[in-house]
């Protein structure tokens, strides 16, 4: 279903491709925030939605990379050690020529 447009017009639009590469998200994702109220999109005429970037810009979390980094090598570190069986199951996975199917 697609989204619902606003009365009011953003000066920064942007198709549903440029708002989702700015936010790091799929089109479902924008579509949801749209029905949520989050940030706007209008449709001129019967063409495409426009979404406001600078709204969609908001949406966006930065996270300092020197944190995230930090928080994979402690997720890494503090993680169990595979079992023989995972470590044989990983094997096969990894050298199969054919993947069955059903």
């Amino acid at each position: 279903m697609p989204p619902e447009s606003t009365n009011a017009t953003p000066k920064n639009l942007g198709t549903a491709k440029d708002a989702c590469a700015l936010a790091h998200v799929n089109r479902s994702t924008l579509r949801g925030w749209v029905r949520r109220g989050l940030i706007s999109a209008v449709r001129v005429g019967n063409g495409p939605f426009r979404y406001d970037l600078d709204e969609v810009a908001a949406m966006v979390i930065e996270y300092p990379r020197d944190d995230v980094d930090e928080r994979i090598r402690e997720l890494v570190d503090g993680a169990p050690d595979f079992t023989p069986q995972q470590i044989n199951r990983i094997r096969l996975l990894l050298h199969a020529t054919e993947v069955p199917i059903g």
